[in-house]
Parts: structure tokens; sequence; C-alpha cells
């Protein structure tokens, strides 16, 4: 009965080693699942169809609800939009949606869902009520698992399942895209990470058997994922060096592509009619097929004065301070020039263009958010190196092995340590110096004078390629018996909270400083109701 049992037992471990990654994939769903519900952001009228996401969304609900384009219906009823849709003026004077209708494809048939359902609720059919975020919530966390699932597909062709499944754990839980798939899901880099890592594995399959089927695939989907975020067409670079290991190789692969013109004219095709209803769109309202949109809002790249170290090591977002995982990705690509230079050069290219390109952009720590959340749609394919050296471990004498496992454990901890931090708001959105990290490092308050030890950027110089942040102004210390002199005195020397103050003031009709007043009294209730 005891040798039975023990067979038993060793069927099912047998079988939990052979499904592993799987096992792995399942517990990150059931995690951002069990996060979500918990939070149920999608009742706060705050929360997921905010900021850029208002943007990425617009085309969805002006097509298919409100059947206007032009927006009109807004301005017939501007107070019953207000912050649902985030227009601005094109120079024919038309409003417009700011960025590119990629999103607004990914989030399509979630919205199709919601739209078909919310009839049968108490919730309004209007776009933005609770059942649409909900489905643009659960859409996030589709393409993600979606994303790690095709992860798998890559990395079983060459690692183990042990590796496999670590790599991904890692990439799911030891970096920001878990916050990116819960507290602010809806924002594009879950989609993008899912996407760019399809994308790579047909590029493998693509060179194994070139045909018409993969071909069409890879350039549709290079051009979603252009139309998501432009800057991400650096994707073909992937494509361009793939399995090359060497510069003399690229000849060669130039007279592939020649031979098989046929094959890259159709993966044109494809992109190009992924773009279309865009170069309408641009064209409805500019006059023009091809529009750069950005340019009213002064977003500029600056390619004579890349922040690379700030982007990577900065307190303020540096990507690899709160990140620190990726390290051994990068370490990783410089492992595999020796392992595997057919791996080496195309993800030495790609990263190089990539880390220029986004460190180029006027908002180098890309506004508010946690950590350096462009790097996100990267992941997939910095999982490769990062199993490289996840194997290197594993496959040591038993102390590196259990150093590594250590890390393993140390990564996923502090991620999920300081994207709590970050929900607290321990961490700030765009702010945070040297001083004020340390002092908050592995606290679970914020420390004593953290607004005073904040430098915030200066967006206005930013757009103009110039990095300063706003000067330190000497604030009022706030009690109960000065609260209302102080509070107005300290919103009076931020300027963004000025700025704020002036766009509320102007919604309500009213003066500046009658709105400091409200504001004002309105701080200083909240702050001592509780005493009273």
């Amino acid at each position: 009965m005891r040798i039975r049992n023990f067979i038993n037992r060793q069927k099912i471990i047998g079988k939990l080693n052979h499904h592993i990654p799987d096992v792995v994939i399942g517990i990150v769903l059931v995690f951002v699942i069990a996060i979500n519900f918990s939070y149920k952001d999608w009742n706060n009228p705050k929360r997921v169809i905010v900021v850029d996401v208002l943007s990425y969304y617009a085309y969805l609900p002006a097509t298919f609800i409100y059947h206007d384009l032009e927006f009109k219906f807004v301005e017939e009823n501007p107070s019953a939009f207000t912050q649902k849709f985030w227009l601005y003026n094109t120079p024919k004077n038309k409003p417009a949606i700011l960025t590119t209708m990629g999103l607004s494809v990914l989030y399509f048939p979630f919205f199709i869902l919601a739209h078909t359902i919310t009839p049968f609720t108490p919730y309004l059919q209007d776009g933005f009520s609770p059942p649409y975020k909900f489905a643009l919530m659960f859409s996030s966390l589709v393409y993600m698992i979606t994303g790690l699932f095709f992860l798998k597909k890559i990395l079983l062709q060459y690692f183990n399942k042990a590796v496999t499944a670590t790599s991904i754990f890692m990439v799911a839980l030891a970096t920001n895209l878990l916050y990116y798939t819960t507290f602010e899901a809806t924002v594009s880099h879950a989609y993008n990470f899912s996407l760019i890592t399809i994308f790579l594995f047909l590029v493998i399959k693509w060179y194994k058997n070139p045909g018409i089927q993969n071909t069409v695939l890879i350039g549709g989907l290079a051009g979603l994922i252009t139309l998501i975020r432009p800057t991400n067409i650096l994707v073909l670079l992937l494509f361009i060096f793939w399995d090359i290991g060497y510069w003399k190789q690229l000849i060669k692969r130039f007279q592939f592509f020649i031979r098989s013109y046929l094959l890259i004219l159709l993966m044109i095709f494809a992109f190009v009619m992924v773009w279309t209803p865009q170069f309408i769109y641009w064209k409805f309202i500019s006059g023009s097929f091809l529009y750069y949109s950005y340019g009213s809002e002064g977003g500029n790249f600056f390619f004579n004065n890349p922040q690379v170290f700030n982007q990577l090591f900065s307190y303020r977002k540096g990507w690899l301070l709160y990140t620190p995982v990726m390290i051994f990705a990068l370490i990783g690509i410089i492992y595999l020039f020796k392992r595997k230079k057919g791996f080496f050069l195309p993800l030495f290219v790609y990263m190089l263009a990539m880390i220029y390109v986004l460190s180029s952009w006027w908002s180098w720590w890309n506004g508010g958010g946690y950590g350096l959340r462009s790097y996100i749609d990267l992941y997939g394919v910095l999982a490769i190196p990062l199993a490289a050296m996840i194997e290197l471990g594993y496959r040591q004498k038993v102390l590196i092995r259990t150093i590594t496992f250590l890390l393993i454990i140390f990564f996923t901890g502090f991620n999920l340590f300081q994207t709590w931090q970050y929900k607290k708001g321990i961490i700030h959105f765009d702010s945070t110096t040297k001083e004020v990290y340390w002092a908050g490092f592995l606290k679970t308050e914020r420390p004593d004078g953290f607004y005073k030890m904040l430098e915030k950027p200066n967006y206005d110089k930013a757009r103009q390629g110039i990095y300063e942040t706003y000067p330190k102004k000497p604030s009022k210390i706030v009690t109960k018996e000065n609260c209302f002199e102080a509070t107005i005195f300290n919103i009076k020397n931020d300027p963004v909270m000025m700025k704020l103050i002036r766009k509320k003031a102007k919604k309500h009709g009213i003066t500046i400083e009658e709105m400091m007043r409200r504001d004002a009294e309105w701080i200083c209730k909240q702050k001592y109701k509780r005493e009273e």
C-alpha cells in the first residue's frame, strides 16, 4: 500500500514537472485576478479610463455609441462628457484624438461584449460605466496571459521546462508588468508585451518556413504593434537580424529578401492595410494622410541629447533601479555572444536602438507611473537572455544554484513590495529623488518630510529638451490653527497645483482666488474632520 501511494505521488509530481510552465502561468492568472477583485478599480470613477486611456479608447464610444468622430456631441453637451474625452484641435480647427487607434482595435471585442451585456445591468450604456471598465481590465489580463503562453512556446525551443517556468515567473511577477496588468491595466504596455512576444514567435517560425500565412501575420502584427506605439516600429530589427551571428551574414540575409521579394511585398501590404483606417482618419481631421498629432502637444524627440543614464539608473524613474532583475537580462545578451551568436546580434541591435530612441523622447521618464513603463513592451524579447542567465545558474554547483534561487525570490519579493509602496504613495509617480527613495526604502509609511524631498520635473522646459526641476519653494507647516492660510501659501508656491486651480476656476466660471479658497477649505475640512 505504501509503495502504491509512493508511486502515485511520484506520478503526480512527474505530471506537475511536465506542465510546470503552465502551472506558473496559472498561478500568475490567479494572482492578477485576486488583485483586481481585491481593489475593483472598475467601480472607481477615477480609475481605468483616465489620462492616456481617454485617447486610446475614444475611437470606440465615439464610433459605436455616439456615431460621431467629429465630436459634435461633446460640444453640444460639454458638462456630460467632462473627463471622458481628451481632445485637441487640429490645424483645420477640428476636435481630434491625440493618439493612434491601435489600442482601440485590441479593446474592440471586449468593448462589444460589455456593450451587449450592459443593457441587462443597472448601469448606463455610455461606454464609461463599470461594465465597460471591467471589460477593458479583463482584456489586459487576456492579452498578458496570451503573451505568456507564446513566451512559453519560444523558450521551450531553447531551454528546459524548469528554466522556462522560472523565466515566465520572473517576467510576470518580478517586473512592473504586474503593475500594468492590474492597477493601470488599460495603458498600452501589457498589450504590446503580448503582441511583440507573438511577433517574435512568428519570426522564428517564418525563418523555418516562410509561407504566405506567416508572412501576412508578421506584416499585420508589425502594423498593429506600431499602430499602438509608433516607436515600436523598431521591432522590425528583430525580423531583419534574427539568427544572424555575424555582420557578414547580413548581406546574405538581404539577398534572401530580394529572392523572396513577393513575400516581403505581401508583408508590407499587410502592414499598410492595418494602418489604412488611421490614414483615413488623419486625412479627415488634418487634410493629410500622414499627420504627426503629437506636434501640437510639443511631443518631440531630442536625438542629440538622449538621457540614457537617467532613463536606466535615475531615482526618478530609472528602469534598472525599479526593475533590477532586467540587469541580468542585459548581461544575458552579452553572455549569448558566446552561447548563441544568432541571438546576440538581433537582441543587441534591437535593445541598443530602443534605449536610444526611448531616452531621446522629451519626457524620458514617461510621465507618471511605476518604473520605466515603456520597456515592458520588450520583456518577451528580454526573457531569452534572462532565461540564459537562469540556465547558467541552474547548471552550477549547489552553492551557486542556491544563490540563483535566492535571487529569484529576492527580486520577486522586491518588486512586489515596491509595487505595493508605489500604490500606497511611498514611491512618487514622477518626482522621486535619491533622498526620498532611501528615506522610504523598505518602509511601510511615507517618511517625514516626503513632499519636501521631491523634485518636480519641469514639463514645459522638457518639451524644449531642457531638463530641469522646479525650484523648491518654502512651505508653511500646516497645523489645525493655520491650516487655511498655510494651504493657500503652499498652493501658490506649487506650479502644478496652480495649473490645476486655473483649469478648475475656468471650468466653474469663478476667479482663481475663489477656487483656491474653496479648495483650501475642503482640504482643511478633510484633514481635520476626524478630530471634530
